[in-house]
């Protein structure tokens, strides 16, 4: 037709005209987009952190299974480690400690609980590449105190001991996420060196005459725990626990090493295999921790140089159990079970679930 557009035209013979979307109808759809993004990406993050919260059970489960089969098949359950030169005991909270080290090196620090259960948790042949025999399992590549094979051993990673949330845990870092339990009570708030520790608090002394970790629970240097001296009950007795504060980042890494400790200023990354023995600046054991400070507590960060609230800290346990879960940390009990303990429960209960022999029977229900 003359005088129309050829828009017009096609209009014109029926034909539809495609239209663009407006700008404001894209902006509108973006936003919506977002907001479902939004919407969905929390719910996303949360489903991941339930399954890894669920591998970090595994985990502590088959731990705790290794060293429940460590007890059946030898009487006693892993000792933290022992030592030659540890001093003990010094007082009833303690328990059965063997002062000489009974399976111990003389003069030397043997393998930490994390080597020894190896074989009850199906890494025969990794247990195999250690050398039981050949010295103390105690040194860093800086002051290496023990025969290379080891160290380099206690170098290598070990994923069972490593939990999926901790962000420092990589499959570079030979650090561990677990800590035997070695008791649980209340802390003091500093004991001099060479001083003994006060009546009812269950600590012993290293070789320097130093306090040096709890005593009182299922995992402890020399020890030889039995079921039969967990009077409390097995199911009220932390055994296993998780810990978010290993690693820093001024710290070396290594889990199979016994002597990674800190001093005021300076903290070392302790192994997945290591003990650690604290000279006269002390710091916390590599492998095991105590029901002390609450779960999650700030007194001793992983970016933190030394704990916070510890001054002065020349005789101070501060290690102590948390995670990167909200909420709480998995915790596995001398029955096989695994928990997660919410880091709001009661610091008494708490604390009693880390001895072994308190007196009391307090269970814990989630």
């Amino acid at each position: 037709m003359p005088g129309l557009t050829v828009a017009a035209a096609r209009h014109h013979d029926g034909m539809p005209t495609r239209r663009a979307f407006t700008l404001v109808e894209l902006l509108v759809v973006i936003a919506i987009i977002g907001m479902l993004v939004g919407l969905l990406l929390p719910a996303v993050q949360a489903a991941r952190e339930t399954a890894r919260r669920a591998t970090c059970l595994n985990k502590l489960s088959q731990l705790s299974k290794g060293c429940l089969n460590y007890e059946s098949a030898r009487g006693m359950y892993p000792p933290a480690y022992t030592d030659a030169a540890f001093v003990g005991p010094t007082n009833a909270y303690i328990g059965n400690i063997s002062a000489s080290g009974t399976t111990g090196l003389a003069g030397g620090m043997t393998a930490p609980w994390t080597v020894r259960i190896l074989p009850f948790i199906e890494d025969q042949s990794r247990y195999n590449k250690f050398s039981q025999t050949a010295g103390s399992f105690a040194g860093t590549y800086a002051n290496p105190a023990y025969p290379s094979v080891n160290l380099t051993q206690a170098y290598t990673p070990n994923a069972a001991y490593q939990c999926p949330s901790h962000k420092n845990s990589l499959p570079t870092t030979p650090n561990t996420d677990y800590f035997g339990v070695s008791g649980g009570g209340q802390s003091t708030s500093s004991i001099p060196a060479g001083k003994s520790p006060k009546d009812g608090y269950p600590w012993y002394s290293n070789f320097y005459g130093n306090v040096l970790t709890f005593g009182n629970g299922a995992i402890v240097v020399n020890g030889i725990i039995r079921d039969k001296d967990m009077t409390d009950g097995t199911s009220k007795q932390f055994i296993v626990a998780e810990t978010r504060y290993q690693i820093t980042a001024l710290s070396e890494k290594a889990w199979a090493i016994v002597n990674p400790s800190f001093y005021v200023g300076r903290v070392s990354y302790p192994s997945w295999a290591a003990t650690s023995r604290q000279g006269v600046s002390v710091g916390p054991n590599s492998t095991v921790g105590a029901a002390v400070n609450s779960i999650n507590s700030s007194n001793f960060d992983d970016t933190s140089a030394a704990p916070v609230s510890c001054s002065p800290c020349s005789s101070e346990m501060l290690t102590t159990f948390g995670s990167y879960h909200p909420g709480g940390c998995n915790i596995a009990f001398a029955d096989g079970s695994v928990k997660f303990v919410s880091q709001m429960i009661d610091i008494n209960l708490y604390r009693r679930l880390g001895s072994r022999a308190d007196g009391t029977q307090d269970g814990y229900s989630p």
